[in-house]
């Protein structure tokens, strides 16, 4: 049978007449060619249009019998191509093939566009649309793919058809987002998970070839050059072995090609510009009445601008810092520059990418590196690391602040009940902000080991776990965990900023021994970049490890020019070792200081019963030492940031953004880490919780894509004691993802 690859009338006949036999006495499968049935039916139409209509339908008709096996509406076992009608269509075809119709006669040479167009529609049945059908590829580089096993062999993921399966490609070897099937997709400094894990949402792959065909590139607008096979044969247990392989590969992703960061240059900065302003346009033009007002036109394109040029001169300091990591000797001996030796030395700091950084060098700094997503689409050898748009349909969040919850593990248990909580702000379900929009939400994870990446757990749907991944409203999608309530201003999101978690009494309404509360922020207006504007702040509360959390009215402090609440709109928790928890605040967006307040655990949501720390101070009428003022924000002194004098503002750390404190075991001392007014992430260190601090030390620079929000991981080995290495979150813009970095505390 194998013989009988291309045939004319007569030949159709055999096989059709043959191929019932050779499926009931196993001795192969046989199916019909996706692509050669629809280059060889529009030959028929066309050539059989003028002389019998009838044999042209007939023709049409079969063709569309034939590609039952490609198309997803389909009962698709394949076996549908071997009626009578399918035969005839064959038979029609290759005849057509087979003349030499000449110059006024030659459709495969595409003179015809529209005899082409309708047969392509015919042939598919209403199955593929007219923009998917008008894409016909050549014959030297066939759809199917294969001659062994096309890819049009399963109904679930069909060429040309499927929103889900990129036509002539392996999707293991070349994972792509979920597009429209009419679009070249290219690999992308973001790897899509959604294609490369198809198999925890939709069917198994269609088996892979085992005979390759030319990697040719399809072309829709080149006519096919010669005739291609009609009906291809295999042997049912090379199928069956192919299908396993496919399914495996498609499964589990090869880590050992990192992603290539994108170039960034001066035409890109210009045509960010340019779309913001059209953007900004847009909005003036034609206002969502929910939306909040725009800024003036000069002001959005300094803003605009100023955006797009510091990205660009990160952009080429990284470009710089991988030259000369490229060029750094081999030899100790060579180089004076410790940090240099050291990334000299380590071939894989200096020379292999981590898998999927979005930086040219892994290695930002001589103490600080990216180790691994926490959030995004990445797919890494452990399914329960990022990972987080497929289970929990998070493609893209930022912020990710982290507390211990404060429990203790019940070895009896299938699961550990002592797990760092993460709080994340706006999460959306698609990429570059779109698809589903949540305010915030929350993560799980029990991972004690970072040097790998942080690992978040599957989510428990419906069954009253309250330790799984995130707190889910379907199998897998995670919820909001703060809702805005109706006594409360109307906001355009809600962005959890800090949490902490203390012990408490086990009854019934706290089956676990300990409260988790959120400080969060109220965001009234988005500005130019680095500014917003907040309505007031505030703190839930969750009895059940995060679940479900309540806004305690108590605890609201709006934001009001005449009161000290302006500087407490976004906060970070550190327990102190006197009893209290201390409350660090700023004010809203990225120019302020932080300012301190402390509160008994009994009363952290009674905003009446903080006390607001107040410098010492001298003056021409004398000097007051510091001390602790109750129920006066306004009494609270800026004790980080805002300092230095007239060339304070040149200096890093000037000013603080989204930060967050711990106490550090490994130095024994506070630590604050915050971005600053060059988005340069700092560093400092005090012995008390109000201080005097440290001046700050620059961990890494502004970098490529925006950097914001360092949030310290709880069980660093250097917060714990065990070690010197420092973990923590960080948010990258372009990206708008969750990043984990570590720090070398003996390097700093």
């Amino acid at each position: 049978m194998g013989g009988a690859a291309y045939v004319g009338r007569v030949g159709g006949l055999a096989v059709a007449l043959g191929v019932g036999t050779a499926v009931f006495a196993g001795q192969g499968v046989a199916w019909a060619d996706d692509t050669d049935s629809r280059g060889s039916g529009e030959s028929s139409e066309s050539s059989s249009a003028t002389s019998d209509n009838g044999a042209s339908n007939s023709s049409t008709s079969g063709s569309g019998e034939a590609t039952a096996g490609t198309s997803r509406g389909d009962s698709g076992d394949g076996d549908d191509a071997d009626g009578p009608d399918a035969d005839e269509a064959d038979a029609g075809d290759d005849e057509a093939d087979d003349l030499d119709l000449g110059p006024d006669g030659d459709d495969a040479d595409g003179d015809d566009e529209g005899a082409s167009d309708n047969a392509s529609d015919d042939d598919t049945a209403g199955d593929i649309s007219d923009d998917e059908a008008a894409e016909e590829p050549t014959d030297e580089a066939p759809q199917g793919g294969s001659d062994e096993a096309p890819q049009g062999g399963s109904d679930e993921a069909p060429q040309g058809g499927s929103d889900e399966a990129p036509q002539g490609g392996d999707d293991a070897e070349n994972p792509t987002q979920d597009a429209d099937p009419d679009e070249t997709t290219e690999p992308d400094s973001q790897p899509a998970a959604e294609t490369a894990h198809k198999s925890d949402r939709d069917a198994a792959e269609p088996a892979d070839t085992a005979t390759k065909q030319p990697s040719a590139v399809d072309d829709p607008a080149q006519a096919p050059k010669e005739t291609g096979k009609v009906a291809v044969f295999a042997n049912a247990s090379t199928l069956a072995a192919a299908t396993t392989t496919t399914t495996t590969s498609t499964t589990t992703k090869s880590l050992t090609q990192p992603v290539e960061p994108k170039k960034y240059t001066v035409v890109t900065a210009v045509v960010n510009v340019v779309n913001s302003m059209i953007d900004w346009a847009r909005q003036q033009a034609a206002p969502n009445p929910d939306s909040a007002p725009q800024p003036p036109f000069m002001w959005a394109l300094l803003s605009f601008a100023r955006r797009e040029l510091e990205t660009l001169f990160a952009a080429r300091s990284a470009d710089q810092l991988a030259r000369r990591v490229a060029a750094a000797p081999t030899s100790l001996a060579l180089t004076a520059d410790p940090a240099a030796a050291t990334l000299a030395a380590d071939p894989a700091a200096a020379a292999a990418l981590t898998p999927y950084s979005p930086f040219l060098n892994p290695q930002l700094s001589a103490s600080t590196n990216f180790v691994s997503w926490v959030t995004g689409p990445y797919i890494y050898s452990d399914s329960t690391e990022a990972n987080t748009n497929i289970r929990f349909d998070i493609y893209g969040t930022d912020v990710g602040t982290m507390w211990d919850n404060g429990m203790v593990d019940d070895p009896s248990t299938p699961w550990n009940e002592h797990q760092i909580l993460i709080a994340v702000g706006d999460s959306f379900g698609s990429a570059n902000m779109t698809g589903r929009h949540i305010y915030n939400s929350l993560f799980r994870s029990s991972d004690d080991d970072l040097s790998d990446g942080m690992t978040i757990p599957d989510g428990e749907w419906f069954n009253g776990n309250m330790f799984g991944g995130a707190p889910l409203d379907g199998p897998t999608q995670a919820r909001p965990i703060i809702n805005r309530p109706s006594w409360l201003p109307n906001s355009v999101t809600l962005i959890p900023t800090a949490g902490v978690s203390l012990p408490t009494e086990v009854t019934e309404e706290t089956p676990f021994g300990t409260i988790q509360y959120v400080s969060f922020m109220s965001v009234s207006n988005w500005g130019s970049a680095g500014r917003w504007s907040t309505n007031y702040s505030a703190i839930a509360y969750s009895t059940d490890n995060g679940e479900n959390f309540t806004v305690a009215p108590e605890s609201v402090r709006y934001n009001s020019i005449f009161s000290g609440n302006k500087n407490f709109q976004q906060s970070a928790f550190v327990k102190g070792d006197d009893g209290y928890v201390y409350m660090y605040g700023t004010p809203n967006g990225r120019q302020g200081a932080a300012y301190l307040a402390r509160v008994t655990p009994e009363n952290i949501l009674d905003a009446d019963k903080y006390e607001y720390y107040k410098k010492a101070s001298s003056g021409w009428f004398g000097s007051s030492s510091a001390k602790w003022v109750k129920n006066s924000p306004s009494s609270a002194s800026a004790i980080i940031g805002k300092s230095g004098g007239a060339c304070g503002s040149t200096k890093p750390g000037y000013t603080v953004s989204e930060m967050s404190v711990q106490y550090n075991d490994y130095l024994e001392k506070y630590v604050v880490m915050y971005g600053d007014q060059f988005n340069n992430v700092v560093i400092r260190t005090s012995d008390t919780p109000q201080g005097e601090w440290s001046d700050a030390t620059v961990l890494i620079t502004q970098q490529s894509g925006g950097i914001y929000a360092p949030m310290m991981h709880p069980w660093s080995p250097s917060t714990v004691g065990t070690g010197s290495d420092l973990y923590w979150n960080l948010s990258l813009w372009s990206d708008y993802n969750i990043m984990l970095m570590r720090t070398d505390l003996t390097k700093i």
